[in-house]
């Protein structure tokens, strides 16, 4: 049986990290490693975790540092610790369908990655292992065209094959961890889509996602816009380059990818109209608007 490490990023996360642990260990699939890195947590989280690691002899805390290292970081170090044929992603607020690894792990097959749909809630939801979920209909972008341009797939509906990880040398950590995962899996062409919710996506006032995007300001900075795409396309080449090129497809991703690795105001602003005309096929807030506040940031 090929063995899961699941991976979970702590920091203050007291006040939900006991639903989620609760979940993992109510998994049917057995769970090889819990691998829990706290990122110096000032609230009830170590304690939480310590009476969990005496209960449950596969979790394994790595203890935090003097350093508030971030998100990437603290995920990263965890891909490189798990010892796990495959890894599974976990955020700390989040709760699992039981059946979230068996689901996933049947559906990868030959495929280095497999995200499932989610259900976002808040509060308090009671009874959901009774619920029955619809099937997501929708059909999802897999493709490296629409990912490279559009941070769309959450770490926390991710399973990834641990060898396609030691196969990535190129790492940008002002990309999210998972945007960077995504992109390298649909560069291989080797992502599946589960279309059966399989995690409750709790949203608050706390969560990572939504801090992030508190902090972004509503003006459009120029020069930081330029500037970030500039680097952020110059690591995707670097990328493509150690993952290889091997085919027609990845050539003119990575012909695409240098003719948007500029510093000219035009061509980052074409870019833009690329992703909106080309390969969404409409110009709108979602696809124009929010992706240049995203890089003004």
């Amino acid at each position: 049986m090929k063995t899961v490490s699941v991976i979970l990023a702590s920091y203050n996360g007291g006040k939900y990290i006991e639903e989620q642990l609760d979940s993992i260990f109510a998994q049917t699939y057995p769970i090889h490693e819990l691998l829990v890195g706290d990122d110096g947590s000032t609230d009830n989280t170590m304690a939480i975790l310590n009476n969990y690691a005496y209960k449950y002899k596969n979790i394994k805390i790595i203890s935090p540092d003097d350093k508030h290292h971030g998100v990437n970081y603290n995920f990263k170090r965890l891909m490189d610790m798990a010892s796990g044929d495959y890894i599974a992603i976990s955020d700390q607020d989040d709760i699992w369908f039981p059946q979230k690894i068996e689901v996933m792990m049947e559906e990868i097959g030959n495929h280095t990655l497999a995200y499932s749909n989610a259900i976002p809630f808040s509060g308090v939801i009671s009874g959901f292992k009774d619920q029955t979920f619809e099937c997501d209909s929708s059909i999802q972008e897999n493709q490296i065209e629409d990912i490279m341009f559009n941070n769309i797939i959450s770490g926390h509906r991710m399973l990834v094959k641990k060898e396609f990880i030691k196969e990535i040398h190129e790492w940008n950590f002002d990309v999210y961890y998972d945007w960077w995962l995504a992109i390298s899996a649909a560069y291989r062409n080797s992502i599946v889509y589960i279309p059966y919710p399989l995690v409750l996506w709790r949203r608050h006032n706390d969560s990572m996602t939504l801090l992030h995007h508190r902090r972004q300001k509503k003006i459009f900075k120029l020069f930081k816009f330029i500037k970030r795409r500039y680097l952020y396309f110059q690591s995707l080449l670097k990328l493509f380059e150690s993952l290889g090129i091997e085919n027609r497809k990845q050539l003119i991703i990575y012909k695409l990818t240098h003719k948007f690795a500029s510093k000219s105001l035009c061509i980052n602003l074409y870019g833009c109209f690329y992703y909106c005309i080309k390969i969404k096929s409409e110009i709108s807030y979602t696809n124009f608007i929010k992706p240049l506040k995203m890089w003004s940031k």
